[in-house]
């Protein structure tokens, strides 16, 4: 018997391998690299920042070689960040996995054991002696004791089979989740951030640092699959509906990003489509405020991370800050209405009591319809139910794919007056 086996007497193999521990012990020898870089960084931040620091030809020499050495030091900084909060990420989806497993496990016991029980029924085998020998009466109780112990037997192992397919199924997220871990981990050793990125509000384009969160239920399952089923009259006719929309949203309310990203949905490849995170911070006071709040929450603290949270264009148009401003919301809205943040805040520092470090905001939104898998129930949009819209994917007549966003910026409190 294989290890496995022995460890999981239930579901006879590990659906969810990994060692927690080991992965927190080198995420924290990440964490400490990537402070000694980020106190470096800070330092020459400051001296950098102090012109009267630099005086005379030498002063000056030093100063742009410093300049010259500071965005590597970024760079690598932002990179160890990457790392850092890569094996964090992998860590919490790991624990959760072993949590799913440890359930599985122990239903699997459970079940075997009821398989054996259901074995062990005298009832359940018919032999030569069960039926000649026998009155017909004796034969008909027995064909009933009979049946009821195959029945329960049957019951049993099928019990058992759906466990065992629901640990294969873990298997095959955790498998898929650590490539993508992994293959994020070698792109920041293999691609350093971009020093564009340092400018204020970014470049617009995503740092490599920048890591998807873990795929939401909603967002997995075969109905969410690309063109693996044959399309029907009715999802010609959905699609005609959709190509409808995408004039409607372009021509009569003057969306075009909602006009161009359904468009990209209907006509694209599957490619991820970035855009730059400052212009939906700038259109959205409600998610202004938010940031403005976890700035001042986190800052003296010295580094903050909110981690992916949820949030929704429809409800921060419902915000007492967002009054007047609908209008210039309802792009995003018809765009992405639900999406996920997460604000990142490093090398804070107390200034004037205020906090001043170094914010970065993600945004992600899966561009799709419907809930084909379960879930909360969405409306029809122009009345085309949005399951409708959802199964184009499915049959290949449109594209799900990645919005992503974001933005780096620094917070400098003003100089006192």
């Amino acid at each position: 018997m294989s290890s496995a086996a022995k460890e999981f007497p239930g579901l006879r193999f590990d659906p969810a391998p990994g060692l927690v521990p080991a992965l927190g012990l080198l995420a924290e020898k990440v964490r400490q690299a990537s402070g000694q870089l980020g106190r470096v960084r800070g330092e020459m931040e400051t001296a950098l920042r102090d012109p009267g620091a630099w005086t005379g030809l030498a002063g000056g020499a030093s100063h742009d070689a410093v300049q010259g050495i500071y965005p590597k030091i970024w760079t690598m900084h932002d990179a160890l960040s990457g790392v850092e909060h890569t094996l964090g990420e992998w860590s919490y989806l790991l624990t959760d996995y072993q949590r799913s497993r440890a359930a599985l496990e122990a239903q699997a016991v459970a079940a075997r054991a009821r398989v054996k029980q259901a074995e062990a029924d005298p009832d359940v085998d018919v032999g030569f002696a069960d039926i000649v020998g026998r009155s017909g009466a004796d034969r008909n109780a027995f064909f009933k004791r009979h049946a009821a112990a195959k029945q329960a037997l049957d019951q049993a192992e099928n019990e058992l089979d759906r466990i065992i397919e629901a640990a294969k199924s873990l298997k095959r997220q955790h498998d898929d989740s650590a490539k993508t871990f992994a293959k994020q981990i070698r792109n920041l050793a293999d691609h350093l951030p971009d020093a564009d990125t340092m400018t204020p509000a970014g470049s617009g384009i995503i740092p490599p640092y920048y890591t998807k969160p873990p795929v939401e239920a909603e967002d997995m399952g075969p109905k969410r699959e690309f063109n693996v089923t044959e399309p029907t009259a009715k999802d010609h006719a959905t699609r005609a509906a959709a190509m409808a929309m995408v004039a409607g949203q372009d021509a009569y309310l003057g969306n075009e990003r909602a006009a161009s990203y359904m468009k990209h949905w209907l006509e694209g490849d599957g490619s991820e489509v970035q855009f730059k995170a400052g212009e939906f911070v700038d259109a959205n006071p409600a998610f202004r405020k938010l940031l403005t709040d976890t700035i001042l929450a986190g800052g003296p603290n010295g580094n903050f991370d909110t981690g992916w949270q949820s949030g929704a264009v429809h409800e921060d148009m419902k915000a007492p800050e967002s009054a007047g401003k609908s209008k210039q919301l309802l792009d995003w809205y018809y765009t992405m209405n639900g999406y996920r943040y997460r604000i990142v805040g490093t090398d804070f520092k107390m200034v004037n009591g205020e906090p001043a470090g170094q914010v970065r905001v993600d945004i992600y939104k899966r561009y799709n319809w419907g809930n084909p898998e379960g879930g909360k129930h969405r409306g029809n949009i122009e009345g085309v139910p949005q399951n409708d819209l959802a199964r184009l994917n499915e049959t290949g007549l449109a594209h799900d794919f990645d919005i992503t966003g974001s933005m780096t910026f620094y917070v400098t409190p003003p100089p006192r007056s």
